[in-house]
């Protein structure tokens, strides 16, 4: 079964099945679906495994504070964990116990975590820009606020300091290795830190940070699942060209693919799909299967998608699925002739095919 995480253009948060084209509000039963919410969400997630899913709302009336509601899949319930929290962003641990979230705070924006059973919340930090990675385990977060990359605990503790000269814009990747790779001046480097897990003195980083690539470009960069091919953007002749590198032999090879917005790999590692501009109001998926590129048809974008999910696909792709779990589809946003939104399914392999859901401002698919 082929399912979807939809959300509408009214708000509300679906599950949408791409084979029969049926659409299910979360958390609602197959006979009634009804939507009561008094507000309508901005986001939504599925956990890493499928236990649960979450959703952000944006009050209705201004004086309300916003909230995070999960549902829990094995139990069917639907509980609010998180309230007076205007969160545009949330993002959970690879074991789904937790859910990282951001919203805008007095002090800028506001990295926080919040137990999803107990509902407990630790705020991470704070400040702008600010993007942020689960360790594989779950146990630690690496954070880049403003030009400093740093090492907590997921509640805070212990926080690590890596370097105060971070590039502006850029998440950093955990590696199978246990270290962390982000960008310093023009390089992508990774570099390995100790916690003290008792929590009453910091950590160190250990040893130098090692160059993964020297001049990074523009430093936007995404690794693949087993964390030893690295694609990013670098400038040739002022032109930006999508590149992948070898961490194990650090050779490299140029993706032939122009105008390049975002690139994400898909879940088996065989293929990255790079969206590239296609016109003035299109865009296209361009799939590499490391020897040839397929381009798929182009499509307009809604402007939820590409303006609030594209800019940061980093974040995005280490959160949300754009590939399906199969590696076999690719999932995006947009817009059709009379302007009405839905969300396009193509197929990233031949026969190349295109499936549409209906009414969906943002999409990903549902981890099942």
């Amino acid at each position: 079964m082929r399912y979807l995480l939809l959300v509408s253009g009214e708000g509300q948060v679906l599950l949408g099945d791409v084979d029969s084209g049926a659409q299910v509000p979360v958390g609602a039963s197959p006979h009634h679906i009804e939507y009561t919410e008094t507000a309508v969400a901005n986001t939504a997630v599925w956990s890493a495994e499928g236990q649960w899913t979450a959703w952000s709302t944006t009050p209705s009336h201004p004086d309300d504070g916003g909230h995070i509601t999960l549902h829990d899949e094995a139990t069917d319930a639907t509980r609010e964990i998180a309230e007076a929290l205007s969160a545009f962003y949330l993002c959970p641990s690879p074991c789904g116990r937790y859910l990282s979230h951001l919203s805008p705070g007095p002090l800028g924006l506001e990295l926080g975590v919040t137990d999803v059973r107990t509902g407990e919340l630790h705020v991470i930090e704070r400040g702008q820009p600010l993007y942020w990675s689960w360790s594989p385990d779950s146990a630690r977060i690496a954070v880049h606020v403003g030009h400093r990359v740093l090492v907590t605990g997921r509640d805070g503790s212990a926080p690590v300091e890596l370097t105060d000269e971070a590039g502006a814009f850029t998440a950093p990747w955990w590696l199978t290795s246990g270290t962390v790779a982000y960008v310093a001046d023009d390089r992508i480097v990774s570099r390995s830190v100790s916690i003290d897990s008792s929590a009453i003195s910091p950590g160190q980083p250990t040893g130098a940070a090692t160059t993964l690539v020297d001049d990074a470009g523009s430093g936007r960069f995404a690794l693949d699942p087993d964390g030893r091919r690295l694609a990013l953007v670098v400038a040739d002749r002022d032109q930006p060209v999508l590149v992948v590198v070898d961490l194990l032999t650090g050779s490299s090879s140029v993706v032939p693919v122009d105008h390049v917005l975002a690139f994400f790999w898909s879940p088996d590692g065989r293929r990255l799909a790079a969206l590239a501009v296609a016109s003035a109001d299109e865009l296209r998926w361009a799939v590499f299967d490391g020897d040839e590129v397929h381009e798929l048809t182009s499509f307009r974008p809604t402007r939820a998608w590409v303006g609030s999910v594209l800019p940061f696909f980093e974040q995005y792709s280490q959160s949300h699925a754009f590939w399906s779990a199969d590696s076999q589809y690719l999932v995006a946003c947009a817009l059709g002739p009379d302007g009405s939104a839905f969300a396009l399914v193509q197929s990233a392999t031949s026969p190349f095919t295109n499936e549409q859901l209906p009414d969906s401002q943002l999409a990903w698919w549902a981890n099942e």
